[in-house]
């Protein structure tokens, strides 16, 4: 049976989490490269630096630019995730972008990757 995971950034949190068991996942859990676990904890700690901690609610990226590069970057390491996850792993994304979960057929069909 194929597992469910989901990218998805949230602060002070490891971007991965059970889709069954709502729950962070470790990534040496997973047979991911060293480089992918690198980008994840990185993209992850692009997002811890935008909270505001005196106004959680206002939280949010300076601009326009760094928002699409926050939502590219997660783009991309969802598709390195199937890469290296695929076939054990069915992986979704939640776009910050769209303010929602994707499945994997959506976002192929939706979103354009490069």
């Amino acid at each position: 049976m194929t597992k469910k995971i989901k990218l998805m950034a949230d602060y002070n949190y490891y971007p991965l989490w059970d889709m069954e068991d709502p729950d962070n996942i470790d990534p040496n859990e997973l047979p991911l490269t060293q480089e992918t676990k690198k980008r994840l904890l990185q993209w992850s700690k692009t997002y811890d630096q935008i909270l505001s901690l005196d106004d959680p609610s206002s939280s949010d990226f300076a601009n326009e630019i760094e928002a699409k590069v926050f939502e590219s970057e997660g783009i991309q390491l969802w598709k390195q995730l199937q890469q290296e996850l695929k076939p054990e792993y069915e992986v979704f994304y939640f776009s910050e972008e769209r303010g929602k979960l994707l499945s994997p057929i959506l976002l192929y069909s939706s979103i354009r990757i490069n």
